[in-house]
C-alpha cells in the first residue's frame, strides 16, 4: 500500500493522455526497434547487458549497445514476442505474475503467455505495450527518470511512464538468406550434403530431391531410372519406388494425388561410401502421433535405395494399429536426424510435437537402434508443451554438441510462427542448455533465427560442413516467402560463432 500511495501521488504531477481511445497496430517485423520511454527519454535494455535468463529489464541512456535493440515477432491475433537482439531471449514477467508492480525480465522463449504482448497506439501517437497474460502495461518503476530504473507492469494509469516510442533503426534483425534460384528451391525440412564430386544434394519432405553444382542454383533431380521415378514423374523421389514395408501406413497414400506414400524430413549419414537415409512416414488418417522412422541405404546419393527397416514407431491413438504386434511408443516418430559423435559413435535425434525431442544410439552394423544401449534420452521440452518443438538436429563443432530445433507452428504459410532455437552440451546425451543458462528440458532455447520481413517462419533446418565454402558450418532451412504467397522456400546462411562459442547466422 505504501508503494501504491506514493506512486499515485507521483502520477498526479505527471503529464497524462486519454488512453481510452487507442487502437491495436501491426509492427514491422523486418527491422529492429529501440523502445523509448516518453516520460524519461531513456530506452529499454538489459541490466548489465547480461546474458543470464531472468535478468531485469531496465531503462538506460541510448548508448548504441545491442541490448537496446528489440525485434517484434508476430504470434498471431495481433500479439507479439519481443526479442532482445543481444541475448535473443524474450520480454516477459517474473514468475508469469499478474500482479501490479511485477518485474519485467528476459527469459528463454518457452511459449508461456507472459511472453505475449500487444501494442496499441494512444491518441497522442505514442504506444502502450500490454502483457497478454496479466492485462497490465509496460512501465518504468515509480515513473523514474533515472538510468538503470527497472521496468515493471501496472494497470492503466494515464502516466506517460507507460507510453513508449518505437524508434525504427531501419536495420534488419537478421542477415538475409543466400540468394538461390531454380525449380529445386521450394522445399520443406531441407537436408543438404556435398558428394565427393562436389555436387550438392538437397532432400526435403514430400519426396523431393534437387541438385546443384554451385550451392546457389538448384534443379529438381530427374536422372533416376524409370523404376525409381514411378508415379513421381517427371522428378525423382527421395526414395522410390515405395517399399513394401510401407503398405498400410497411409490410406489413402498421402502424396502425388494419392499415388505415392508421403515421407517427411529425410536426413543422411554417410559412412564408408554408404549413404544411410533416415526418413519418417506419418500414419494416415491420423488421430494422434502415429508415425514410423525408417532407414534405407545406397552407394549413391541418388539411390536406388534398399529398405533396412524401421528404427522406431509411435502409436498414441486408440485407433487400430496397421499390423498385429506393431511396436509402439509415445515418442512421436518424426523428423529423424542421424549423426556421429566425436568418437565416431552413431546417434539419431528425432521428434516430436507431442512430448519433446529425443535421442537414441544406433548400431553402425545395421543403422537401427543399438542393442547394447537402449536408453531413450530426452533432449528438450517446451515450458508450455502445447507450444510445440520438433525437428531436432545435432551438430558437433569445436568441443560442443549444438542442438538446433524449430519451435511453434510450422506450416501456415504467411502466418507461420516457426523459429529456430539453439542450445549446447559438452556431452552428446546432454544436458543441453541455452546461452542464458536454462536447460532445454525446462523450455530453454536461444533464438537463432526468427521471422523478419518476407522471411516468415524460418525452421525445419539442418547444419552441414560445406567443403565448397572453406568448411563453413552452414544452416539450411525452409521459410515461407511473404513475397511469393507464403511458398516454402530454401534458406541458406553460414554460421559464425561468438567468442564464447554461440552460433549466429551470417
Amino acid at each position: 500500500m505504501k508503494r501504491l500511495f506514493s506512486y499515485l501521488v507521483m502520477l498526479a504531477g505527471l503529464a497524462s493522455v486519454a488512453f481510452s481511445a487507442h487502437a491495436a497496430i501491426t509492427i514491422n517485423t523486418s527491422v529492429q526497434y529501440k523502445i523509448k520511454n516518453v516520460n524519461s527519454g531513456l530506452v529499454l535494455g538489459i541490466d548489465g547487458a547480461s546474458q543470464a535468463a531472468g535478468s531485469k529489464v531496465v531503462q538506460w541512456t541510448d548508448n548504441g549497445t545491442s541490448d537496446h535493440l528489440w525485434h517484434f515477432m508476430p504470434m498471431g491475433n495481433g500479439q507479439y514476442n519481443i526479442e532482445n537482439m543481444l541475448t535473443h531471449q524474450v520480454l516477459g514477467v517474473a514468475n508469469a505474475s499478474t500482479a501490479d508492480g511485477a518485474q519485467v525480465v528476459q527469459w528463454s522463449d518457452n511459449g508461456t503467455s507472459d511472453h505475449l504482448w500487444t501494442v496499441t497506439q494512444a491518441a497522442d501517437g505514442n504506444f502502450l505495450i500490454q502483457n497478454v497474460n496479466s492485462g497490465k502495461y509496460l512501465e518504468v518503476y515509480m515513473a523514474s527518470t533515472s538510468t538503470a530504473a527497472t521496468i515493471d507492469q501496472w494497470g492503466l494509469t494515464n502516466c506517460t511512464c507507460q507510453e513508449w516510442q518505437l524508434v525504427n533503426t531501419q536495420v534488419s534483425p537478421y542477415p538475409a538468406p543466400r540468394a538461390v534460384a531454380g525449380n529445386g528451391i521450394f522445399v520443406h525440412d531441407p537436408f543438404m550434403l556435398r558428394d565427393t564430386s562436389g555436387k550438392y544434394w538437397l532432400y526435403g519432405s514430400h519426396q523431393t530431391v534437387a541438385t546443384s553444382t554451385d550451392g546457389t542454383n538448384f534443379t529438381m533431380y530427374t536422372s533416376c531410372t524409370s523404376a525409381q521415378m514411378g508415379g513421381y514423374a517427371p522428378n525423382c523421389p527421395s526414395i522410390g519406388p515405395d517399399f513394401s514395408s510401407w503398405g498400410g501406413l497411409q490410406t489413402p497414400k498421402g502424396w502425388n494425388n494419392g499415388a505415392n506414400t508421403d515421407i517427411w524430413a529425410p536426413s543422411m549419414l554417410v559412412s564408408n561410401g554408404t549413404y544411410y537415409q533416415y526418413y519418417s512416414i506419418p500414419y494416415l488418417p491420423s488421430t494422434g502421433a502415429e508415425a514410423v522412422i525408417g532407414v534405407a541405404t545406397s552407394t549413391s546419393p541418388a539411390g536406388p535405395w534398399t529398405d533396412k527397416g524401421f528404427v522406431t514407431r509411435s502409436w498414441t491413438s486408440t485407433s487400430t494399429q496397421p499390423a498385429s504386434g506393431f511396436w509402439a511408443t509415445t515418442d512421436n516418430a518424426i523428423d529423424p536426424a542421424p549423426f556421429k559423435d566425436a568418437s565416431g559413435n552413431w546417434w539419431m535425434a528425432w521428434g516430436s510435437w507431442t512430448d519433446g525431442t529425443h535421442l537414441m544410439q544406433l548400431d553402425p552394423s545395421t543403422g537401427l537402434q543399438s542393442k547394447t544401449n537402449t536408453t531413450v534420452y530426452t533432449l528438450a521440452q517446451r515450458g508450455n508443451p502445447s507450444a510445440g518443438e520438433e525437428g531436432p538436429f545435432i551438430y558437433y563443432y569445436n568441443g560442443y554438441y549444438y542442438y538446433f530445433a524449430p519451435i511453434n507452428a510450422c506450416c501456415n504459410g504467411t502466418t507461420s510462427t516457426y523459429r529456430t532455437i539453439v542450445g549446447r552440451s559438452t556431452s552428446v546425451t546432454g544436458p543441453y542448455v541455452d546461452r542464458g543458462g536454462v536447460a532445454l528440458t525446462a523450455g530453454g532455447g536461444t533464438i537463432l533465427l526468427s521471422t523478419h520481413g518476407n522471411i516468415i517462419g524460418p525452421g525445419g533446418g539442418s547444419v552441414f560442413t560445406d567443403a565448397g565454402n572453406n568448411n563453413a558450418p552452414t544452416y539450411v532451412y525452409h521459410y515461407y516467402d511473404g513475397n511469393n504467397g507464403g511458398r516454402a522456400t530454401l534458406g541458406i546462411n553460414t554460421l559464425g560463432f561468438t567468442s564464447d562459442g554461440w552460433p549466429f547466422v551470417k
